[in-house]
C-alpha cells in the first residue's frame, strides 16, 4: 500500500488547487508519508480494525464478511476518496484504480506498476521537485533549470555523482547538516538498519549450532516485510554473515544505538533472535550464548531476558503460562508467519463462534463451551501478535 500517500495527497491537491496541486501533493505524500513511519502505522491501523471487527461481529454477518477477506481497501479508498472529491466521475476513476493499486496483491501488472512507481520517485524526486517548481510559475525556463538542478542534486544524494568526482565529503556533509533529509529519512533509513542489523544476528545464530537450516532462514524472512529491492540487499547480509558465527558483536551494537531506552523493542529483538534458535526445535548451548550476550550488549535487564528465554524452556503442555500454549491452542507452528496465523484464526472463530453453534441446535451448555473456547481462541491470537510486534 505503499502510494497511499501520494496517491491521497494528489487527489485532494487536484480537487482544490488544480494541476499545480496534484504535483505538490504527489510531492509531498512521497516524502510525509510513503518514506516515512506514517505508511506503516495506516498499515497496522487497518489491520487492528480489521482484527476488532472479527472478534465482535455476529455470526451470521461475519461468514459474509469473511469472503472479503482483505481485499476492500482501495474499494473503499477510491470509493470515498473519489465521491468526496469529485462526485460520480470521481467515485468510478479511484474506485476501479484503487481496487488495482491496492486490492490485488498477486497481480502481477499491480506489483510491477507500484514496485516502478516507487522506485522512480525514490530516484528522481529532486528533479521532480524542480520541475514542480517551475510548473507552479509557469515558466518553461525555470521547469528546465528545476530538472537541471535536480538532477545533479539526485546524483549528490544518491552518490553517484560525488564517487565520480571524488566528492564523497560533500556527500558525508550534506547527509550530516541536512535536518530535513534526516527528519523524513531517518525512520526509514533506522528501520532498514534495523532489519540489517538482525539479518546479521539471525545468520550467526543460525550458524552457531552447525549448519543455518531451511527452518532458520525461512522464519527470519516470515518475520519482516521487505520490498522486492530490500530483500536482495537483506539477503545479501544474511549469506555473508552465515559463513560464520564469529563477529556478532557489531550487529548487536548496531541495534544498541537504534533500540536506545526502548525496553519494548529490546525485548522483541531478543524474542524474534529466540524465535531464530528455536526454528529447529532445540536451541543449542551456542545460541544461547549468543543471544545473553546479545542482551548484554543492548542493555536488556537479565530478568526481561529470563522471562523470555522461559518462553522457549520445553515443558510440559499442561503449563498455560508459556508462548507455546498460546500456538498449541490456534493449532500452529511458532515458526508460522504473521498471515498463516491469523488465516487460522479465522477459521477458528468460524468454528467455534456461539452463533453458530447455536444455528446448529447445540444445548445451552455447548454453547457456553464455545464462548469459553472463542475467549480462549481471541486471547491466545492477541498474546501472539503482541508478542511478535516490533
Amino acid at each position: 500500500m505503499f502510494p497511499i500517500g501520494k496517491l491521497t495527497l494528489a487527489v485532494l491537491g487536484l480537487r482544490f488547487f488544480g494541476a499545480a496541486g496534484f504535483l505538490w501533493g504527489m510531492f509531498f505524500g512521497h516524502l510525509l508519508i510513503d518514506r516515512t513511519i506514517i505508511r506503516r502505522l495506516i498499515k497496522q491501523y487497518i489491520s487492528s480494525v480489521d482484527d476488532n471487527i472479527r472478534i465482535l461481529l455476529p455470526y451470521r454477518f461475519y461468514k459474509y464478511y469473511n469472503r472479503l477477506e482483505n481485499n476492500i481497501f482501495g474499494i473503499i479508498w477510491g470509493s470515498v476518496l473519489g465521491a468526496l472529491t469529485f462526485g460520480l466521475p470521481g467515485f468510478l476513476i479511484l474506485f476501479l484504480l484503487g481496487h488495482f493499486i491496492f486490492d490485488l496483491p498477486d497481480n502481477r501488472p499491480a506489483l510491477r506498476f507500484k514496485s516502478l512507481f516507487e522506485t522512480f520517485w525514490n530516484l528522481n524526486w529532486c528533479k521532480i521537485l524542480g520541475a514542480i517548481i517551475g510548473f507552479s510559475f509557469h515558466s518553461n525556463l525555470l521547469i528546465f533549470i528545476g530538472v537541471i538542478i535536480g538532477f545533479f542534486a539526485d546524483s549528490l544524494r544518491l552518490g553517484g555523482f560525488a564517487k565520480k568526482f571524488n566528492l564523497d565529503f560533500l556527500y558525508r556533509f550534506w547527509s550530516r547538516i541536512n535536518l530535513l533529509k534526516l527528519y523524513l529519512h531517518s525512520s526509514e533509513a533506522r528501520s532498514f538498519t534495523f532489519i540489517q542489523a538482525m539479518a546479521g544476528l539471525s545468520a550467526k545464530i543460525a550458524k552457531a549450532d552447525g549448519v543455518a537450516s531451511e527452518n532458520e532462514i525461512r522464519v527470519f524472512k516470515k518475520m519482516f516485510e521487505l520490498s522486492y529491492e530490500q530483500n536482495s540487499k537483506i539477503a545479501a547480509v544474511f549469506n555473508r554473515a552465515k559463513s560464520s558465527s564469529d563477529g556478532y558483536e557489531r550487529y548487536a551494537k548496531q541495534l544498541r544505538l537504534i533500540a536506545g531506552d526502548n525496553l519494548e523493542l529490546k525485548e522483541n529483538i531478543i524474542d524474534n533472535l529466540f524465535k531464530i534458535a528455536s526454528a529447529d526445535g532445540i536451541i543449542a548451548k551456542e545460541q544461547l550464548d549468543i543471544l545473553k550476550n546479545t542482551a548484554y550488549i543492548i542493555e536488556l535487564p537479565d530478568g526481561n531476558f529470563e522471562l523470555i528465554s522461559d518462553n522457549y524452556k520445553p515443558r510440559p503442555s499442561s503449563s498455560a503460562s508459556t508462548l507455546q500454549h498460546y500456538y498449541d491452542i490456534l493449532g500452529i507452528s511458532p515458526a508460522a508467519g504473521n498471515n498463516e496465523i491469523k488465516a487460522r484464526w479465522k477459521e477458528l472463530i468460524i468454528t467455534w463462534h456461539p452463533d453458530h453453534a447455536q444455528s446448529q441446535g447445540a444445548s445451552a451448555e455447548e454453547i457456553e463451551q464455545c464462548t469459553i473456547k472463542m475467549a480462549e481462541i481471541n486471547n491466545a491470537y492477541q498474546y501472539i501478535m503482541k508478542t511478535r510486534k516490533i
